[in-house]
């Protein structure tokens, strides 16, 4: 772990906030003119030239200024945002709100739709949001609808809120009073049960309704391949891809290559963001660079946290921006958006 005297700390931090502001690299005379440190202008030289030797600062070629590596960027996070160390809290009522108008029915994938659209004209950057896991989600309700003589429609309500409609053909020995018990038996016994740990072994079934036990094996089938064909795929909310590329980091047309190829990846952006949903004891996270994946994300930064719905079900919410992003402001408008998008869910 580096250790840095007091003094470099407060460089490495004016140098990534002047670096944040203004997407230039950042001189010693420009933290003399511009910051509250009271040392000269060759001091500063050479402390950010030290800090450079360390691997925290880097320069470009054709600057004498210097810019944050990823390592100073990682230091940046770990002491002086995750402890909020010598930083103020946002006041509440500079924290944006969710604004749209939610109608009674509306779904949940309409919900998390507009909540990215929001997030995204927020910040100014991609934001993603990932409903919440089928494996993660708890039984809530289940309808058992009779189309014909031998076709069911299944309708499976999760706490999440997410609906699963699944048809089943079974023999025509079953009414729809057979329907009726079997879901009321359902609904009762299992309700707030997760979804992935529902047996048959969990239900009691009294002896004048043994004769249900085939078509109630039946409809627990149906529910266990919705949970295997949402472990396969699930969903992913994206909005502002132009918003990224318009950044003055990425000017250079290899770069904007390189990152809309990530971007454009929706099934490598729902996997970096269900690794993160499946890490416990995180309820934010921050990857910068290469820690995000092995290739192609040298120039962005994921801030990421979860949701719950229901003190159960947990989906993702993140933004994928610029090293550059002011990783304070971000992290503050993700837990004030996780804050409110509960409160709508709910």
């Amino acid at each position: 772990m580096v250790k840095l005297s007091e003094r470099k700390k407060e460089i490495l931090r004016e140098v990534i906030a002047r670096f944040v502001e203004s997407a230039e690299p950042v001189s010693s005379q420009n933290i003399v003119e511009n910051s509250s440190i009271a040392l000269s202008s060759a001091t500063i030289r050479k402390e950010m030239a030290e800090l450079e030797d360390m691997g925290l600062l880097t320069h470009p070629h054709t600057s004498a200024g210097r810019i944050p590596s990823d390592s100073g960027y990682r230091f940046f996070v770990d002491n002086f945002i995750k402890g909020a160390a010598g930083l103020k809290k946002f006041e509440e009522k500079n924290l944006p709100q969710i604004k749209f108008d939610t109608e009674k029915d509306m779904e949940i994938e309409t919900i998390l739709q507009k909540s990215s659209e929001q997030l995204s004209k927020i910040t100014s950057y991609l934001s993603m949001v990932v409903a919440p896991a089928m494996h993660h989600s708890r039984f809530r309700h289940i309808e058992i609808l009779k189309l014909n003589s031998s076709n069911l429609l299944i309708v499976l309500i999760t706490d999440s809120g997410r609906v699963y409609k699944r048809n089943l053909i079974i023999e025509s020995i079953y009414n729809s009073i057979d329907f009726q018990s079997v879901s009321n038996l359902m609904n009762q016994q299992l309700r707030d049960m997760s979804i992935s740990d529902i047996e048959f072994k969990n239900l009691k079934v009294t002896e004048s309704n043994a004769y249900l036990i085939p078509l109630i094996k039946k409809i627990l089938d149906v529910i266990r391949n919705c949970f295997q064909d949402t472990m396969v795929y699930n969903r992913i909310f994206i909005s502002g891809t132009s918003s990224v590329i318009n950044h003055p980091d990425f000017i250079d047309l290899k770069k904007i290559q390189k990152i809309l190829s990530i971007i454009e990846n929706e099934y490598l952006l729902m996997n970096i963001m269900l690794d993160f949903q499946d890490e416990p004891g995180q309820e934010v996270i921050i990857k910068i660079g290469s820690e995000i994946f092995e290739e192609g994300t040298d120039d962005l930064s994921l801030v990421a946290s979860k949701y719950r719905i229901y003190e159960h079900s947990t989906g993702t919410i993140g933004i994928l921006g610029p090293k550059r992003m002011d990783y304070f402001k971000v992290i503050n408008i993700i837990s004030s958006f996780v804050k409110n998008l509960k409160t709508v869910l709910s």
